[in-house]
């Protein structure tokens, strides 16, 4: 009987276990790379796809195809430079319509669809090629014989034509900038250049040396350029390879970059721009970034097979990632000119609600905007783009406090900031006047009870045992903090014959200090706590703090008891408690001033804590030469050995922690090791 119910009870197991499987719908996605974005931390982290690979053609025979753009009819141009045309394909039907050939085409490498034709920049034979979009050949720019163009190479790799015809070309080797002609083929300069980043050393080099010297000494070219594009505004955007700085830039007129902050791989190959202005960035490896008009960083998605031994292909990765272009449905193409194959991915619901609300942004429908980005948050909670852009609607609806809310959310404190000073001029202008009103009614207040004691004296009364319960030793021994930094000299001789100042009035000092540091480092307003809570090592900054203060004041007793120091260690340890008062006000002036003051009155904080900072110096520097009774050479020597024994004893520390740790560590393997021996 006991056999049969196990029987049946397997049986009914196995059934539910079958259902359960068969039955569950499982859903997988179809993206072989993820997307990512940015933290509020700026840390790039995973979020819902944003592209799905679409389909993998290659049936068009490509041969290491280098550019491709879509026209205004919607059909796509491919530069296949291996084969030496230019196609024109239907990427809806997947139906090649048309191949252009030309006798002098060399290696095809840029194309550009403009309303006077199709451009072609061909390198090996040195000249950009105008056709008619049904491939009437029209007219050839070859090199400038203008005088200002030198002895620069003229070998056009990609090129972008504006509204008036003039033609901005990327040439090979040429690091002066992008070449400019105009529609007749003169030489009209070159639009702009990327500029020298110099290391440290260089730097330092550059401080020392004449620009002569400098520049023989240096002989460092800027970097050339990638890919050039221009959109339906005539607004030029480029990229550069081998540099993670600007590696995106959109060109004002005067070729300055409109982008403020720019991420990025260090090998951006080809940039595109849709018609709603969103900017994709095409890396050599494979990634696809996507950015706003205004250059904040949305996502990247896209990945690399380089490295791959088996030398499978895999939908969406890239070997050699040549050249990007996006439909008008927002369908994004890519072409891999090392597999020569035409990739194409599609837009998800997470992609094109965050592209819906960006529009309604730019079209100035702020409350539709936010609605639009709340759905991109019920998508994904922690989206920074979300609540950043959010916030920037809510700013311009006047919603200042919401508007904080989710810049701070965001990470975002430039904004935060701009929306933090509107609050505090509301603040400002609904409570001046009452402030002011307060401010007089207490000055004449003054003027009246001053007049009535004179008369009465009862205020005196009054206020006499108020001020005795205040009149208090502990109070006096701690308010010698303030006449330290008032009178120093005098005040670190009566702190050495013991005539002022206590041990426990230092030592209640001290804690306080110590509170001060750590919220100064923990609890400053939003805009000035660039290290969330959460990431801060606390033990360190307790040990850092008493490591640093105590050793100091070890250091010092010590160095001075071989050098005729005649300070005890109680005296020192006094004298540099009471000449951090200083900096102990400076910390929690700049802690509490930080949660009102902006961007705009960081001079301010800055001031005060190197003003308090080199005041307690001062202090130290004047107590070490009273307390001990040395000359000012003598005290530098004293504050000078002080700091080098204390950073020998950190790293002395150091060492034999590290040494302890090694030896742990190498004793629990021996007797793991023993035990697993002696029970197998």
């Amino acid at each position: 009987m006991m056999k049969n119910t196990k029987r049946i009870i397997t049986s009914l197991l196995f059934i539910v276990a079958f259902i359960v499987i068969y039955a569950t719908p499982v859903f997988a996605s179809a993206a072989t790379s993820y997307t990512l974005t940015l933290n509020a931390k700026g840390e790039f982290v995973r979020t819902q796809d944003a592209y799905l690979p679409l389909r993998t053609t290659m049936e068009l025979n490509l041969n290491k195809p280098e550019d491709m753009m879509f026209d205004d009819d919607g059909f796509l141009w491919i530069a296949d430079t291996g084969n030496m045309r230019i196609l024109k394909y239907d990427s809806v039907t997947n139906e090649l319509l048309f191949e252009l050939t030309y006798p002098e085409f060399l290696a095809p490498k840029g194309l550009y669809i403009s309303s006077r034709g199709l451009y072609v920049a061909d390198s090996a034979a040195k000249a950009v090629f105008r056709f008619d979009l049904d491939g009437t050949f029209i007219e050839k720019f070859e090199r400038p014989d203008s005088l200002s163009f030198g002895e620069t190479s003229f070998e056009p790799s990609k090129i972008a034509v504006d509204n008036r015809g003039n033609l901005y070309i990327y040439g090979e080797g040429v690091s002066n900038g992008i070449i400019q002609l105009s529609n007749i083929g003169e030489f009209l300069g070159f639009f702009t250049t990327n500029k020298i980043r110099l290391s440290v050393v260089q730097q330092f080099q550059k401080l020392i040396l004449t620009p002569e010297q400098f520049d023989n000494l240096l002989a460092r070219s800027p970097q050339t350029f990638s890919s050039v594009f221009i959109d339906d505004n005539s607004m030029v955007y480029t990229t550069t390879m081998s540099t993670y700085f600007n590696a995106v830039k959109k060109h004002n007129t005067q070729g300055g970059n409109i982008f403020k902050r720019m991420i990025s791989f260090d090998d951006a190959r080809d940039i595109y721009v849709d018609k709603e202005g969103i900017v994709y960035a095409g890396m050599q490896s494979g990634a696809i970034f996507v950015y706003d008009q205004t250059g904040d960083f949305i996502f990247y998605f896209g990945a690399s097979n380089s490295d791959n031994s088996s030398n499978q292909d895999i939908s969406g990765v890239f070997q050699r990632l040549s050249s990007i272009a996006v439909r008008d449905d927002g369908v994004i193409f890519a072409l891999d000119d090392a597999k020569s194959f035409l990739q194409s991915f599609e837009p998800t619901a997470y992609a094109k609600e965050i592209y819906r609300a960006i529009n309604l942004y730019e079209d100035r429908l702020y409350q539709e905007a936010i609605d639009a980005w709340s759905e991109v948050l019920n998508l994904n909670q922690m989206s920074v783009i979300a609540h950043n852009n959010i916030a920037k609607s809510y700013l311009q609806l006047q919603d200042y406090e919401s508007a904080m809310h989710h810049f701070e959310l965001a990470g975002n404190r430039t904004g935060y900031s701009e929306a933090s000073w509107e609050v505090r001029n509301l603040v400002i202008q609904n409570y001046l006047g009452i402030f002011i009103i307060a401010l007089i009614f207490i000055y004449f207040s003054n003027l009246v009870l001053h007049k009535v004691d004179k008369k009465t004296g009862k205020v005196t009364q009054f206020t006499q045992p108020i001020k005795k319960s205040f009149d208090k030793p502990i109070l006096r021994e701690l308010s010698f903090m303030f006449k330290v930094m008032r009178k120093p000299i005098d005040s670190f001789e009566d702190l050495k014959h013991g005539h002022q100042g206590s041990f426990r009035a230092t030592l209640i000092l001290y804690v306080a200090i110590f509170i001060t540091f750590i919220f100064f480092n923990t609890s400053k307003g939003f805009i000035y706590q660039y290290i969330l809570v959460e990431d801060i090592d606390i033990t360190a900054l307790v040990l850092g703090f008493t490591a640093v203060t105590l050793l100091f004041v070890i250091c010092n007793y010590l160095d001075t008891s071989i050098n005729d120091g005649i300070g005890k260690l109680k005296q020192i340890f006094m004298m540099f408690v009471y000449a951090l008062g200083p900096l102990f006000l400076a910390l929690l002036l700049v802690t509490l001033l930080s949660h009102v003051l902006t961007y705009n009155e960081v001079f301010f904080l800055d001031f005060i804590m190197t003003f308090g900072t080199i005041w307690s110096f001062i202090l130290i520097y004047l107590g070490i030469s009273e307390i001990h009774e040395y000359s000012g050479k003598e005290t530098i020597r004293s504050i000078f050995m002080s700091l080098l024994f204390a950073i020998i004893i950190v790293v002395v520390l150091i060492i034999i922690i590290t040494m302890w740790q090694q030896l742990y560590l190498f004793l629990d393997a021996i007797i793991k090791e023993l035990i697993r021996n002696v029970f197998n």
